[in-house]
C-alpha cells in the first residue's frame, strides 16, 4: 500500500520552490470545506461527512462536520492544538531561547530533501498502519500515537528536538492527502518550467477495484515540452445520497441526549488528567482542560435525526451504506462522532 505515495517526493518539491516542510506539506494538503452551506441541513451535513470519508479515506477532515468541531465555538484546528498538539510544541527552552534546528533546515540542499522525504515516507507508513489498526473513529488514540511517532522520527532524522504547530499539521495533513492519493490515484504534475515532472501519474486502489478503461486527456512532457496527450485510464465515480432521514420523537430524543451525556462525560473530564500527565501549567493547562470540557454539548441539543447515506457507482451499484445520527445545536447540525463506525466506508480494506 505505502509504495503508492512515493511517486511524489516532498523533499524534491520543497527544494524546487525553495521552502521548507512545514509550509509545503500544509499547502499540498489544503482542503476547502463549505461548512456554512452544509451546517443548516441534517441531510447535507451527513452527506458531506460520508463523502469526505469515502472519496479519499479522509476521516480526519470529515470531523469538521461532527460535534468535535462545535466545541463551544472552538474551531476544529484550535481544539486539536489545545487538546493534543500543545504537549509536543518545542520551539523554545525554559529560558526563552530558540531550540536549535538541524543545520540543513531551510538550505534547499540535497541533505534537506533527503530528510524531508525520510520523515514524510516513514510517517506515511505509520499513518496507514494506524488507519488499519486504530481508525479515525478513535481519533484520540490515532492522533496521540501519530504525533508521538513524529517527534521520535524527527529527532532520528534531523538530530534535533524542534517541533511546532506548522510542522505537525504539515506532516499529518500531507500524509492524510497521500493516503487519499493511494485510493484515488494521482495526475501527472509538471513544474512551472514546463519540462520537469514533479509527480508521475499513478493508478489508485479505487481505480483498480471499480474503474473502467476510458480515453482521457492529460498533460505530459513530449520532446522536452509540456503537451496534451490522450491516455487510457481506469475511471470510476462515487455518488453519495441520503436515503433515510428520521427525526427522533420527543421520548427518543430525551433518551438519546441521556446516552450522549454518558458517552461524552468521561472524555470531557479527561483534560485535567492529560494536562497533569504532560506537566502542563498556566494557560496551556487551562486551554487543554477547557478544550475537553467543551465537548459536552448535551444541554444544547435541540433535535436529533437518524440518517442512512448510500454510496454508489455511476451504474447504480451500491458499494457502501453508512448509518449515523445528526444532532442539532440550535439551528446548526453536526454528525455525532461519539457513536459511529465508519469502517464500511474504507472500501480498499
Amino acid at each position: 500500500m505505502s509504495e503508492n505515495k512515493k511517486g511524489f517526493r516532498a523533499g524534491l518539491y520543497a527544494v524546487t520552490v525553495g521552502i521548507v516542510l512545514a509550509v509545503v506539506l500544509a499547502a499540498m494538503a489544503f482542503y476547502q470545506f463549505v461548512t456554512t452551506y452544509t451546517a443548516y441541513s441534517p441531510e447535507k451535513v451527513a452527506q458531506s461527512f460520508v463523502d469526505t470519508v469515502v472519496q479519499k479515506g479522509d476521516g480526519y477532515n470529515a470531523y469538521k462536520n461532527t460535534l468535535l468541531s462545535q466545541n463551544k465555538k472552538l474551531k476544529y484546528g484550535d481544539f486539536l492544538r489545545r487538546a493534543y498538539l500543545i504537549v509536543y510544541v518545542n520551539e523554545k527552552d525554559e529560558n526563552g531561547n530558540e531550540i536549535p534546528q538541524a543545520s540543513f533546515v531551510g538550505t534547499g540542499s540535497s541533505e534537506e530533501q533527503a530528510a524531508i522525504d525520510k520523515v514524510y515516507n516513514t510517517m506515511y507508513d505509520y499513518l496507514v498502519e494506524l488507519i488499519d489498526t486504530v481508525g479515525f473513529d478513535n481519533y484520540d488514540e490515532l492522533l496521540t500515537k501519530y504525533f508521538d511517532k513524529l517527534v521520535e522520527v524527527r529527532r532520528e532524522v534531523y538530530g534535533d528536538d524542534f517541533m511546532n504547530y506548522d510542522y505537525m499539521f504539515g506532516a499529518f495533513e500531507a500524509n492524510v492527502a497521500a493516503y487519499g492519493d493511494y485510493l484515488t490515484g494521482t495526475e501527472r504534475k509538471i513544474a512551472s518550467d514546463n519540462k520537469t515532472v514533479l509527480q508521475q501519474a499513478t493508478e489508485g486502489k479505487y481505480q483498480e477495484l471499480f474503474g473502467k478503461e476510458q480515453q482521457v486527456e492529460a498533460e505530459d512532457i513530449v520532446d522536452g515540452k509540456k503537451q496534451t496527450v490522450t491516455e487510457t485510464k481506469k475511471v470510476y465515480h462515487f455518488t453519495t445520497e441520503v436515503v433515510k432521514n428520521e427525526p427522533l420523537n420527543e421520548a427518543d430524543l430525551k433518551q438519546y441526549i441521556e446516552g450522549f451525556k454518558q458517552r461524552i462525560a468521561p472524555v470531557a473530564a479527561s483534560g485535567e488528567a492529560k494536562a497533569e500527565k504532560f506537566s502542563l501549567s498556566g494557560e496551556d493547562k487551562e486551554n487543554m482542560i477547557n478544550a475537553f470540557k467543551g465537548l459536552d454539548c448535551s444541554d444544547s441539543i435541540t433535535a436529533v435525526n437518524k440518517l442512512t447515506v448510500s454510496v454508489k457507482l455511476d451504474d447504480g451499484t451500491e458499494v457502501a451504506t453508512q448509518e449515523l445520527y445528526a444532532v442539532s445545536l440550535g439551528n446548526v447540525w453536526y454528525v455525532d462522532n461519539t457513536n459511529i463506525d465508519t469502517s464500511a466506508l474504507y472500501l480498499a480494506k
